[in-house]
């Protein structure tokens, strides 16, 4: 059954043969015919070496239909009748008796073999099961697409276009950097965009769809470029609401520094009219009231129309089990004892343990600066803005940016603590929400200012 018959537009595929590389089947894999199997000092290709034993993933299908009785058909013909099964560490151990000993270069590759029931009935290569944790907007949007592209490069074609979007929407964003900031500022975003290695994997991910992380930005960047601009701060307010939407249509992960980054630039501007123009502070306290408001409704859009789909029609019961089964599993107050083992330190663990955790990249920051560096960029980057902060109004923006960046950015690391725990992989990638971009450019720019003081006073003394 497909999830898009339970109402998700993302689930998982499981395969009759199996890829004993990960827990879940490997559906890229399995699509370009790359499946592997297991090879170790027992097994080769997935063939027991000293008895009649093959192995495969262990997964929803083999779980469901690896049962003694029925049994498999080789490519040469000969079949085997499964009459054991032992599951360990995520892989399915078959026994089978074929009455000869089993090969890869005699039986054909484990992915071509055929599932047979007792009553001699070919079972289906595979199923599906819904992905219960978000909408699947994304999921939905690929299936339509995929009929407009060639079966053997749909994928490719995806990840250029998700590709390109994300690109799109970095050089929107940089478009209005210049325009707030000038030159400079944008080009080291550019930069940062373009070498982080974080934002350029993430990039083409068909699951991820990264654009829609920095929408929420780019319309909150626009209502602070424009904001004397009606019709520009009309247009941010409604494209934050469908931007949040869209992001948490297609999954809620980072989603606390993706409605933060909406605001990012704003707070910037708040803080600093806080000290420098008074006057300013209500219009733009405004600007991020309402900028909240469109964030927030259009998350709670997307929770209801979730939670339409988990319990049937029941909103209240389906936010009751998002809350229960999602929420407290990613972040606080889920009782350790209520998840799997696996899960439990993510639990346990606390706040300051995971931002320490994300001090120390295992990466570059940009490609040829180590990330090493990232703790010195952080003190630099303080030290460059302290003494100049209550003097002049641009190094007091700067060092409010800074303060919100940081924030904005670690905001994910606190509120989705156990997320954050697990997923060193992936989550260094909240830094790029500006944090990092300001780490390149704050010493930059305030070398730049040193320089052009240093020429000026110069040029007064001839």
């Amino acid at each position: 059954m497909s999830p898009l018959d339970a109402g998700y537009g993302l689930g998982y595929y499981h395969e009759n043969t199996g890829d004993t590389t990960s827990y879940w089947t490997d559906t890229l894999s399995l699509y370009r015919g790359e499946t592997a199997y297991l090879s170790d000092g027992e097994f080769l290709d997935g063939y027991g070496l000293n008895g009649d034993w093959l192995a495969f993933s262990e997964n929803l299908y083999t779980d469901t239909y690896y049962i003694p009785g029925n049994y498999f058909l080789f490519t040469n013909g000969s079949k085997a009748v499964i009459t054991g099964v032992e599951r360990k560490d995520n892989i399915c151990y078959v026994a089978v008796e074929a009455g000869q000993k089993l090969d890869r270069e005699k039986n054909g590759n484990l992915s071509e073999i055929k599932l047979f029931d007792t009553s001699g009935r070919e079972l289906p290569r595979g199923i599906f099961s819904e992905y219960p944790s978000q909408i699947g907007l994304q999921g939905r949007i690929f299936r339509v697409l995929a009929r407009v592209f060639p079966y053997g490069s749909a994928v490719t074609w995806f990840h250029l276009l998700t590709a390109s979007a994300m690109a799109l929407a970095a050089v929107v964003i940089l478009f209005l950097l210049n325009k707030k900031f000038g030159i400079g500022m944008a080009l080291i975003w550019g930069v940062v965009f373009l070498l982080s290695p974080w934002i350029v994997q993430f990039a083409r991910n068909l699951y991820w769809v990264e654009f829609t992380w920095f929408l929420p930005m780019l319309f909150g960047l626009l209502c602070s470029a424009y904001a004397d601009n009606k019709k520009m701060v009309v247009i941010s307010y409604v494209g934050v609401f469908l931007s949040v939407f869209l992001k948490s249509a297609c999954g809620y992960e980072y989603i606390t520094t993706v409605m933060m980054g909406a605001i990012l630039f704003l707070m910037a501007d708040a803080g600093t009219a806080l000290f420098m123009d008074k006057k300013e502070f209500p219009k733009i306290f405004k600007h991020i009231f309402l900028i909240g408001i469109a964030a927030l409704m259009g998350f709670l859009a997307a929770i209801c129309v979730h939670a339409y789909i988990r319990a049937d029609g029941d909103i209240w019961s389906g936010i009751r089990s998002i809350y229960e089964n999602n929420v407290l599993e990613r972040t606080w107050g889920g009782n350790p004892e209520d998840f799997p083992e696996s899960e439990r330190a993510s639990l346990e663990a606390s706040a300051l343990t995971v931002l320490k955790m994300y001090y120390h990249f295992d990466t570059s920051l940009i490609m040829g600066i180590s990330g090493k560096l990232f703790g010195g960029l952080c003190i630099l980057s303080l030290l460059s803005l302290f003494g100049g902060i209550w003097k002049d109004k641009n190094i007091l923006y700067m060092f409010f940016l800074l303060i919100s960046a940081f924030l904005t950015s670690v905001s994910w690391f606190v509120l989705g603590k156990a997320h954050s725990y697990i997923h060193t992989h992936m989550n260094f990638a909240m830094w790029y929400f500006g944090f990092v971009q300001l780490l390149f450019y704050i010493p930059l720019h305030m070398l730049w200012i040193k320089l052009k003081a240093y020429k000026l006073k110069r040029e007064g003394k001839r």
